[in-house]
């Protein structure tokens, strides 16, 4: 029987040689490559994960991202022209701090709105993208059935004060996982909302009392409940990552970028990528033969730019 289990191969000075090309370029062009930059990170970083002697690859371009960009700015100036003219009438109407007050309301329903688009849209892309044995990953979720859960769940999270948020966000786990396939044959996650609550209501106050130190032996449990509750074709995947492991790996992550003032961060990442991808596997092999292609010639890169369009904003505004 072949290796079930995930192997990473990234080299710390490969990544290294790439962030210099990443950042160079991204300056020489005043941040227009940083689309191409981020491509060619998830490129490399696919194609050293390895299951049963395959590569992963991806398939996305700077240019899909670059035009999702400019795509999702033309919108925001149009939305932001129509607000202003619709301020300009209500002016007349209510008054101009009323009028300002409904505009700034709409604006901030329209964001709201607007994330679970882009949290469909994104997953849609990045898994339509990826590849395996010449299939592609897809995402069938839809961007209605997300926003009802927001709809849903929101209001209980702010009700209890973040309490309920354990419960929302294995929901959303859940959503994410069960929607995503590999070509025609979707993985299945089943896991109850209330246990994985109260590893969390455990993990927090844990991490509290330790002063963080038993944050890494949260992070442990907590992927290895995600993973040990996520199956394909009806065979289990599993994760023994200890909080030992994670605990000694945050200290030479930590380590190594304070020693090298930065310069080892490439070296930290491959570190940490392979300590949690490694301890990830699959209990049985996959049978290829019943699984054919079907992509998703829709997917796009516009929640991208929407993404990248608030970063950049973020970063100028603040």
């Amino acid at each position: 029987m072949a290796n079930q289990r995930i192997g990473y191969h990234g080299a710390g000075g490969e990544l290294f040689v790439l962030y210099l090309k990443n950042i160079f370029l991204t300056i020489i062009t005043l941040g227009i490559y940083s689309f191409w930059a981020k491509t060619n990170i998830q490129k490399y970083l696919a194609t050293k994960v390895e299951w049963q002697a395959e590569r992963l690859s991806f398939h996305g371009t700077g240019k899909e991202r670059f035009i999702g960009f400019l795509k999702a700015a033309a919108l925001i100036v149009g939305i932001y022209i129509i607000n202003m003219i619709l301020g300009f009438i209500l002016g007349f109407i209510v008054g101009s701090e009323v009028a300002g007050i409904i505009s700034a309301v709409l604006i901030l329903v329209f964001f709201i709105a607007v994330i679970p688009f882009i949290l469909v849209g994104k997953r849609r892309y990045l898994t339509s993208r990826t590849g395996y044995r010449n299939l592609r990953f897809g995402f069938d979720g839809k961007s209605k059935e997300l926003a009802i859960l927001f709809l849903k769940n929101i209001p209980l999270v702010i009700i209890t004060l973040g309490i309920y948020y354990p419960i929302f966000s294995m929901k959303l786990e859940t959503f994410f996982r069960n929607n995503t396939r590999y070509g025609n044959a979707s993985f299945q996650f089943e896991a109850d909302p209330m246990e994985y609550f109260w590893i969390c209501i455990k993990g927090y106050l844990l991490s509290i009392v330790t002063l963080g130190i038993y944050g890494a032996w949260f992070m442990a449990t907590l992927q290895n409940f995600t993973w040990g509750h996520t199956s394909f074709q009806g065979k289990k995947f599993s994760s023994d990552i200890t909080g030992g492991k994670i605990f000694v790996t945050i200290l030479k992550v930590y380590a190594i970028v304070l020693f090298t003032l930065g310069i080892g961060m490439a070296w930290a990442i491959n570190m940490a990528l392979k300590v949690f991808l490694e301890s990830v596997s699959l209990d049985s092999e996959v049978d290829f033969s019943t699984i054919s292609a079907q992509p998703d010639t829709t997917a796009n890169a516009n929640a991208e730019g929407f993404e990248a369009l608030a970063d950049a904003l973020e970063g100028f505004l603040g």
